[in-house]
């Protein structure tokens, strides 16, 4: 039998590696680039003299840094409630099992199995303004990634798409675990669907779907990926957002005072919507 010593840190010490990484990686990263944002670098990154606020200064002054922003806003608000909400129509058509239950899943889900580039490169034909799928349907003549008024509306299609399949399989999960006499019961008092659905199974799934809200308005306010391999930000930095511009400042123009503020800025717009969000959890989220 273990001392009692040794059983009280045991699980301490399962979670050291965890721990270990988690310092390295990600703690040690965000608290350097916290301290050199007060300073002034060089190409290199090596810092030159304390500048204080500066950078952050500078950096809320450029309206390049000023359209990023927007843009990251406008991509979570189409992105972040439309993904939710299609995924949680698809899981309740999805609830009932048939026998071709596990053709359809797969599809709806199949998208999750893709990743960002490949995903970039299909939509980027689709998109095309002469050959594309997209203005053929529509019957318009649109260059979806080159004009400014619709690329970001153009990627956050695209990242719609991209998180349907992640979405639906939590919600699947959740919609079918809802207690069948509770359905049975409203059918019985002539409950139609739309109110079977906002009285009965969302108050039942909402601890999925506030984990579902959350988890993708983090990723949508970190996006970079489609902006940067589609449009490199666009004319202009008509598309980008906030990571892309600090990827732009950083890589591409090795200015990395502009990089680390940027990147602290978005650290702190992020946090607080998410504060903001948590908000509604005691009011709107019902564990059961």
């Amino acid at each position: 039998m273990k001392p009692k010593g040794i059983r009280q840190f045991e699980p301490l010490l399962y979670l050291l590696p965890a721990f270990f990484f988690f310092i390295v990686f990600t703690y040690y990263p965000f608290f350097k680039t916290v301290f050199n944002s007060f300073f002034l670098t060089n190409f290199m990154g090596v810092r030159k003299e304390f500048v204080g606020l500066e950078n952050y200064i500078r950096i809320l002054q450029d309206p390049a840094f000023l359209a990023s922003v927007k843009n990251t806003f406008i991509y979570v608000i189409v992105s972040v409630p439309v993904s939710v909400f299609i995924a949680l129509i698809l899981a309740i058509i999805a609830n009932k099992k048939t026998l071709s239950s596990p053709v359809y899943e797969t599809m709806y889900a199949l998208p999750m199995a893709m990743s960002t580039s490949v995903c970039a490169m299909i939509f980027e034909l689709m998109y095309n303004p002469s050959l594309g799928i997209i203005n053929e349907l529509l019957g318009t003549n649109v260059s979806w990634l080159t004009d400014n008024r619709f690329t970001i509306y153009a990627i956050s299609f695209i990242s719609v798409w991209m998180n349907i399949g992640y979405n639906f399989l939590f919600l699947l999960a959740a919609v079918r675990n809802v207690p069948a006499d509770l359905i049975e019961a409203a059918d019985m008092e002539g409950a139609g669907t739309v109110r079977l659905t906002t009285k009965i199974i969302l108050p039942i799934i909402s601890p999925t779907v506030f984990f579902l809200i959350i988890n993708s308005l983090a990723k949508s306010m970190m996006m970079s990926g489609l902006v940067i391999i589609l449009t490199d930000g666009g004319r202009n930095g008509s598309a980008s957002t906030m990571i892309s511009y600090m990827y732009s400042q950083s890589v591409n123009a090795q200015n990395y005072n502009n990089g680390y503020a940027s990147a602290i800025i978005a650290f702190i717009i992020t946090f607080v919507l998410m504060l903001f969000s948590f908000g509604f959890e005691k009011k709107y989220v019902h564990y059961n």
